[in-house]
């Protein structure tokens, strides 16, 4: 499932001299849920239509939610409620920020794509952390235009097949493109 949304709000720190790096949490949560305790991003985002016709998966309806950035996994679970999709980050998340060169806070759009995951047995964690995969995914996903971080996900609870990735790009436009 593929779904296009646009940042409407971004609370992260904007300073040029400031120092981000990734969360190693994810959350989505339904629109109007406020920030948890420990909580140390968060991007209020609303749904947009994609143009672009995916070579696979759907497009899903499109609805606005909220991203929220943990670095402390206690504190992410403190925050884990019904309705919340809770993702670990996974390696490789960092080399793509890396070889991007971008801002983090430059972030205008997120994309987000999810599914099952088909490896045998079902361990995207291995692949991603294999010596091949490490050396060279930071330029594999950096080349696209805009593209600032691709985080690679793994569901927290649940399915535990269940990843994918939320990638931050500077437009929507860039988002269309990469798509196409």
């Amino acid at each position: 499932a593929r779904r296009l949304l646009v940042v409407g709000e971004i609370d992260l720190p904007r300073r040029e001299d400031c120092t981000m790096s990734l969360a190693s949490f994810l959350q989505l949560a339904p629109a109007g849920t406020e920030r948890p305790d420990g909580a140390t991003s968060m991007l209020t985002l609303e749904g947009k239509t994609l143009t672009a016709t995916p070579s696979m998966g759907t497009k899903p309806a499109t609805e606005a939610c909220v991203l929220f950035g943990f670095s402390d996994e206690k504190l992410m679970e403190g925050a884990e409620v019904d309705g919340h999709r809770s993702y670990d980050v996974l390696p490789g998340s960092e080399k793509v920020l890396e070889a991007s060169g971008r801002k983090l806070s430059s972030v205008k759009a997120v994309l987000i794509i999810n599914g099952t995951v088909k490896l045998d047995p079902p361990n995207f964690r291995g692949m991603l952390e294999s010596e091949e995969m490490s050396a060279n995914v930071g330029n594999m996903f950096a080349q696209h235009d805009g593209l600032i971080v691709k985080h690679f996900l793994a569901a927290r609870w649940g399915e535990k097949n269940r990843g994918g990735g939320f990638y931050f790009f500077q437009s929507t436009e860039e988002i269309e493109k990469y798509l196409s």
